[in-house]
């Protein structure tokens, strides 16, 4: 009798484990290409475990102009992941990229939740969205609580005419407020687009998350990082590969837990799936011809002088200002240029801002730009400079020559006409945000009608600047010598349209 209690209780303890499987991606930046082969890896996965959860860190979209600039700029994506069978996602900065009314749709157009915790409207409508959600699985509570980066300005990494009507909250601060979920949950998840950095961070102040399932810094993490107890994750970015997470949880307790990041590379494509995303391609708005590229272009810098061009062309302004970071593609092939290679390269739709500035402040207002934009120098039209730059993220360069595209020294006290885009007007803090003039054209508007009906584009091994990394590089602006900063040898400074 003894012996048979002892069996009953061996079967009981085995009978209430239970393994329950969650699925994690990030930043898949709308690369709607890849979806086919995620849908195939998820029927695989979901014929091993019919209950896993599929949960999204943020950035669902920005990336592919057929995703963002239709009629319902992030919608098509929102409809391919209803097809996928996602479970739950978190928001990104980019899911702000057209503002809030746009978002609105995003969220009502999803058959899966949205959670982020640090997040409101301030206008008394309350968004589609929660904190946090609690599903059930196999007998298990599982916890998911969501939160979003926030920078220096209060906003997330995202310009901050979209976030207009929304109030946010530093998510470490925000996420105390929510530690009584353990005594809700089984299994307790942060998924938050905050960067891997913040995520160690979390970890240490938020010992009660059993794992965090991140975005926002494109890590690839293999495995997980164990902080503080606390299993971190992240699958780079987009579709390249997803996370599974497993949980041994018995009678409320997780006993073991894992993570295992697997490429999706090798998987074949799902036909349902390709048919899907072939529709949403057979856009004959994005896929009208406006020139030809020729040669290729295989540079950032020289595409963002094409940007840069095309803004002061539209403007007619002296000078032109665009951040690397709104650079979003490395190049172009030769061949066809659509309108859908405008939207590519600038899949933000930032309007142009025009202002009159002396020398001076267009120097100082250059310098500051790295700033804003951590990817680096800005890109101009209309002048050429050298620069010296601290090689840590976020600090001011030290232009040290500068000469408008004729040779001549950009004079302090002369005045210039600059045109830039409305995420640098409002982030960059050389100049106030209200000394600018809106233009009503975005950056996409001012390429399309730049190349539209020229035979060939020639934008191939273009620079006009030339910018050193220093540690010691100081903030204080440089001289305005045109000597040196006239031309680079081998390297041309005029792009063409014939």
């Amino acid at each position: 009798m003894r012996l048979l209690l002892l069996y009953l209780l061996a079967f009981v303890s085995v009978a209430s484990a239970e393994l329950v499987t969650v699925l994690g991606i990030n930043d898949m930046h709308a690369n709607i290409d890849a979806l086919p082969r995620l849908a195939a890896f998820l029927k695989a996965e979901r014929d091993a475990s019919p209950e896993l959860l599929l949960l999204s860190a943020g950035d669902n979209r920005t990336g592919d102009p057929y995703v963002d600039h239709g009629e319902k700029p992030g919608v098509p994506m929102i409809r391919l992941m209803n097809r996928l069978g996602f479970d739950l996602s978190t928001l990104g900065n980019h899911e702000f990229d057209s503002g809030r009314r746009a978002l609105q749709a995003n969220l009502d157009a999803a058959r899966f939740g949205f959670v982020c915790a640090n997040v409101r409207s301030a206008e008394g409508a309350e968004l589609n969205l929660k904190p946090y959600h609690i599903f059930e699985r196999q007998g298990v509570r599982i916890g998911v609580l969501g939160l979003v980066q926030v920078g220096k300005q209060g906003l997330p990494d995202a310009n901050p005419a979209n976030c207009r009507g929304l109030i946010f909250r530093d998510p470490l601060a925000v996420a105390r407020d929510y530690a009584y979920l353990r005594g809700e949950c089984d299994v307790l998840i942060l998924l938050t687009h905050l960067g891997l950095s913040d995520d160690r961070q979390l970890a240490r102040i938020f010992p009660e998350a059993d794992a965090i399932i991140g975005g926002h810094s494109h890590t690839r993490v293999d495995g997980a990082v164990l902080e503080n107890g606390v299993l971190i994750t992240q699958a780079e970015y987009r579709v390249s590969c997803i996370t599974r997470l497993t949980f041994d949880v018995e009678n409320g307790k997780v006993l073991r837990k894992t993570a295992e990041l697997i490429p999706l590379s090798d998987y074949t494509a799902d036909p349902d799936m390709q048919a899907a995303v072939d529709a949403v391609r057979a856009d004959p708005a994005m896929n009208r011809r406006l020139t030809l590229i020729n040669p290729a272009i295989n540079s950032r810098e020289s595409l963002g002088c094409l940007m840069a061009d095309a803004m002061r062309s539209y403007t007619r302004a002296d000078v032109a200002v665009v951040n690397a970071g709104n650079v979003r593609i490395p190049g172009l092939p030769e061949g066809p240029f659509t309108v859908a290679d405008c939207y590519r390269l600038d899949p933000f739709c930032n309007s142009m801002v025009v202002f009159r500035a002396t020398g001076r402040e267009l120097l100082a207002f250059l310098n500051s730009v790295p700033e804003a934009d951590h990817y680096g120098a800005p890109y101009v039209s209309g002048m050429r400079y050298k620069a010296v730059k601290p090689a840590a993220e976020r600090r001011p360069m030290r232009i040290t020559e500068a000469a408008t595209e004729d040779g001549r020294p950009i004079e302090p006290d002369a005045l210039y006409t600059v045109v830039t885009n409305s995420y640098l007007m409002a982030t960059v803090p050389a100049l106030p945000a209200d000394r600018g003039r809106p233009v009503r054209a975005d950056v996409p508007q001012a390429l399309i009608r730049f190349t539209e009906g020229r035979e060939t584009a020639v934008y191939a091994d273009l620079s006009r600047i030339e910018v050193t990394e220093s540690p010691d590089a100081s903030a204080e602006p440089g001289p305005a010598d045109a000597a040196g900063a006239a031309a680079k040898e081998g390297r041309r400074s005029a792009g063409s349209l014939r």
